[in-house]
């Protein structure tokens, strides 16, 4: 058996290149819309993830508040961490790098928790520490 090269017939049709310049298009526009969608949904997500362990580092650090009521100190997530009122991997979704920081103020019986990156909040939450 060898190669044997088959020719179109008059009446067997294929795909032209014009047809599949287009179908390429389409695709090409359909992916143009498809991943600004995607990406912005997906730091929406990290952005909803932040605020999320905004609140979390915020009840650990009324917790820790409540248990220590006589201390006065400076409370660190890496405080939170050492004392076991908070998984040390807790960190923000959104940071592609370490210029991301956590603020932790305690004052009037608030505890208010702020996650940014390079100087902008992403997420802040505030916690009233009842007693």
């Amino acid at each position: 058996m060898g190669w044997f090269v088959k020719a179109l017939n008059k009446d067997e049709k294929g795909f032209t290149l014009i047809e599949l310049i287009v179908v390429i298009a389409i695709l090409g526009i359909l992916a143009a819309i498809a991943v600004p969608r995607f990406t912005g949904t997906l730091n929406q997500a990290k952005v909803n993830a932040d605020k999320a362990t905004a609140q979390t580092i915020a009840e650990a650090a009324a917790r820790w508040i409540t248990d220590h009521a006589d201390e006065n100190t400076q409370l660190t997530t890496d405080k939170l961490a050492t004392d076991g009122y908070l998984d040390s991997n807790v960190k923000p979704q959104s940071s592609s790098n370490s210029q991301f920081y956590i603020s932790i103020d305690t004052t009037n019986n608030t505890v208010s928790v702020s996650i940014g990156q390079n100087g902008t909040p992403l997420a802040t939450v505030k916690y009233e520490i009842i007693q």
